[in-house]
């Protein structure tokens, strides 16, 4: 899921062009002055959950590269010509840690006294949040990510709204929350450096006794090309970010009406636990270091690690997360008094996002060894450039009152990814998306209501070609943190079915 699919079910199933025609309680969200139009007291309950979610990887040696060290390493990627797909979505559920699940529950309350102007409402929710998992272990996603998950939980949005005139209202709301991320993945570094060592030790497996002159076994025995040297566990969170959302909504005739809402950025700084593991491969590349006389200490007063270790585990921030500021504006136009036609156009301010900096409690071997060979993010910080790019979404909607007890909504939605083709990674998986909603409203009397609906999520054909991203698929020997794919084709298919409930009562 990505930023506004679960906060309420009658707003996805109208493909969440609701800003002028704002979803009952969870107006709170999408424009808070829409509270306004509730009666005394309503609640609503509800919940979104992927009844199907597949994200399908498929890689494929580029025509482009012609192999590491200028051609002369032909070895073959075992990777190209395979592809992963994951096997369901992955989420923080607070107080339990994470989990193979992703759902989005959404609570709200309102009030309202008789013959005031002002209505008050409580609501908790998820504005925003993406997951996956990748369980098999031979699935080539796992160098990517084979469990990552990015969201944020609303646990306490206090609202507000105000008559201003007959047909003018205004709402606020301020938005309590927890920003959660994490990630598994093993880690390999396909490059011209790590080429080098393995040939090097390739060399002196056959020929020991020729070159026994040489320091043994050079490198440790040297590095695997393609094979996985490691592995990362990293989980922060952040349990107390704030933002707002300010609403306007002027409805100047029944078949007419206007909406804006402006949702503020919300910034983090989460925190938490990682762990990096090594294998023999890296242990033995490691300990040749400080086994031979005199690199030892050029390699200590280079603040460079002689001593292997199995992992390395501790503390991590990241720096800042900063969940955009978003502007919606939409319009709803009544050509008959049980039609609703709806649209609205967003933009949101994803180029806040410049790079991820996670830093670690201690120097990171990878890392150290990293700086090496030209990466300048420091010995205890990773860092990833991002540098996304602000986009505008079109949201469209119809809703039929069938009869007095039934009615049907249909939604549209195009959302284009923040993230560009040259910052691609399997951390933040996010293509031009494209969600087809159909709905139903329920009313069982004047009181009880359900809300129903299905939404189908497709993204297809998101390609990034060889060397295309500066950290998917570059070759470059500097490209080291992080080009798991180096020497690649990448594309990338989405494809999800949703299903959300919301019961509305009024009393």
């Amino acid at each position: 899921m990505h930023e506004q699919l679960g906060v309420s079910t009658r707003a996805l199933s109208l493909g969440n062009a609701v800003t002028a025609s704002p979803p009952g309680v969870m107006s709170i969200h999408y424009n808070p002055a829409g509270l306004s139009n509730l009666s005394d007291r309503e609640m609503t309950a509800g919940l979104l959950y992927p009844v199907y979610l597949e994200k399908t990887s498929k890689f494929a040696a580029s025509d482009k590269f012609n192999g590491f060290l200028g051609g002369r390493y032909d070895s073959n990627d075992p990777v190209s010509g395979t592809e992963g797909t994951s096997t369901s979505g992955a989420m923080y559920i607070p107080f339990a840690g994470s989990h193979s699940v992703l759902i989005a529950p959404n609570i709200g309350f309102s009030k309202r006294t008789p013959d005031s102007d002002f209505t008050f409402a409580f609501g908790i929710y998820a504005p925003y949040g993406v997951g996956l998992s990748h369980k098999d272990d031979n699935d080539p996603a796992h160098y990517g990510g084979s469990f990552v998950y990015n969201q944020r939980l609303v646990y306490a949005a206090p609202s507000v709204a105000y008559n201003v005139s007959d047909t003018l209202s205004v709402g606020f709301t301020v938005c309590l929350g927890q920003t959660s991320e994490g990630v598994k993945l093993n880690f390999r570094a396909p490059n011209d450096i790590v080429a080098l060592t393995e040939i090097i030790g390739n060399i002196l497996d056959e020929f020991g006794d020729i070159v026994s002159f040489l320091p043994y076994p050079l490198l440790g025995g040297g590095l695997s090309l393609y094979e996985s040297f490691g592995s990362l566990e990293l989980d922060v969170k952040d349990t107390l970010d704030t933002s707002f959302n300010i609403g306007v909504l002027w409805e100047p005739y029944s078949w007419l009406s206007l909406g804006i809402c402006y949702q503020s950025e919300a910034k983090s700084r989460p925190s938490g636990r990682y762990k990096f593991s090594y294998k023999e491969d890296w242990q033995n590349f490691i300990d040749w270091f400080g086994e031979i006389e005199g690199l030892d200490v050029i390699m200590e007063l280079l603040n460079l690690p002689t001593e292997s270790v199995d992992d390395e585990t501790g503390t991590v921030i990241l720096d800042e997360w900063t969940m955009p500021q978003r502007v919606q504006c939409g319009i709803k136009f009544s050509p008959h008094k049980r039609i609703k036609l709806l649209f609205d156009v967003a933009w949101i301010n994803w180029s806040k996002i410049k790079k991820d900096v996670f830093i670690f409690d201690q120097n990171i071997q990878l890392l150290q060894i990293a700086t090496l060979i030209g990466y300048k993010g420091g010995m205890d910080r990773l860092e990833l450039e991002r540098n996304w790019e602000d986009v505008w979404d079109t949201y469209y909607g119809v809703e039929i009152d069938l009869v007095s007890w039934l009615t049907t909504r249909f939604g549209y939605q195009k959302r284009k990814t923040a993230v560009p083709d040259s910052n691609y990674d399997l951390t933040w998986p996010i293509q031009d998306w494209e969600i087809f909603s159909a709905g139903v409203g329920i009313a069982f009397n004047s009181h009880l209501s359900l809300d129903l609906c299905g939404s189908i999520l497709v993204g297809n054909d998101h390609k990034i070609d060889y060397n295309q991203s500066e950290i998917l698929n570059n070759s470059a020997f500097t490209k080291i943190i992080y080009n798991p794919y180096a020497g690649l084709d990448y594309k990338q298919d989405t494809e999800a079915l949703l299903v959300s409930f919301n019961i509305n009562y009024k009393w």
